[in-house]
């Protein structure tokens, strides 16, 4: 994925969901060109991207990053009421969500990145929540065999994220969505190296019983595509936390894993829910995320 070497990703949520988003043109610009430059001048190697619907500075952010020499790495949820549903049994409502899921795809694309990434399997925050039906869960196959192959011709791997029970219903754990891509795979015409994991520490923690041997399952069967990190209450990841930064870098390393690992800690500008940002600690973004890089580099990340 990066060429035999682990890249450390700086997310434009440290700084909010709007923040590449606000103004138009110079503006824009010069906002997308200050959070890309810090990144690479805090020793990151990467930079996500929150997509929203009718993403604009998709070009801006593209330029930015080839100036930089970044990596970029697209990252998107299914809004409950806006995006459709992957999972409805009603064809037009499942339809928004392939169409959202394209979208998503094509502005990967068009940011530069390779890789589109986050909890895109369900509806985050569904008011219905439930764990889905034997129909839901096969109107989800279906979407995810069309956008896979949407995702191939485009040069897109898409990374499933699970999510803790009270942001989603599910998946909620590596196993869940590993099963429900092998579902997809069964389909003769479905691309099987498209679909992966993205492993996120924060809600691992919360929700698998054992997160190393997730972690582990997921590296032997090659689905682990993308990660994320962040230190309890999503403050910045730290050597003196309960997390065993330096013995997940050598399990990494000893799979000779080279993906991406995303730091997804909010700063204080962050203009997200307290329900997502939590009540830790809130640092300046640029703080935030020299933090993590700091706090990866000691556990041994070159």
């Amino acid at each position: 994925m990066n060429d035999g070497k682990i890249l450390i990703g700086a997310h434009q949520l440290s700084w909010g969901a709007s923040s590449l988003s606000k103004g138009i043109g110079v503006t824009s610009s010069e906002v997308i060109n200050s959070r890309i430059e810090k990144a690479k001048e805090l020793g990151c190697g990467a930079f996500e991207v929150f997509l929203s619907s009718n993403f604009g500075p998709a070009p801006a952010v593209k330029k930015a990053a080839e100036k930089a020499g970044l990596t970029t790495v697209g990252c998107a949820i299914i809004r409950d009421g806006v995006d459709g549903d992957p999972l409805s049994t009603d064809g037009e409502i499942r339809k928004g969500a392939e169409e959202a899921i394209e979208y998503y795809i094509e502005s990967t694309c068009n940011i530069g990145g390779t890789l589109l990434g986050g909890p895109l399997v369900n509806v985050l925050g569904r008011k219905d929540a439930h764990y889905p039906t034997e129909d839901e869960l096969k109107a989800g196959v279906r979407t995810f065999c069309n956008v896979a192959k949407v995702a191939k011709e485009k040069g897109i791997k898409i990374a499933i994220e699970p999510l803790q029970w009270s942001e989603m219903p599910w998946p909620n754990t590596v196993k869940q969505v590993l099963d429900f891509i092998e579902l997809v795979e069964k389909a003769d015409d479905v691309p099987k190296n498209v679909l992966g994991v993205l492993f996120d520490i924060y809600h691992a923690l919360r929700m698998e019983e054992n997160w190393i041997e997730a972690l582990k399952m997921m590296l032997e069967k090659g689905k682990l595509f993308h990660m994320h990190i962040a230190g309890p209450n999503r403050t910045p990841p730290r050597i003196n936390q309960h997390i065993n930064w330096k013995f997940m870098i050598d399990i990494l390393k000893s799979a000779k894993w080279d993906g991406t690992i995303t730091i997804e800690s909010f700063g204080e500008e962050c203009d997200l829910p307290f329900a997502v940002v939590g009540p830790g600690e809130r640092l300046p973004a640029e703080q935030v995320i020299s933090t993590g890089v700091e706090t990866l580099r000691e556990a041994g990340l070159e």
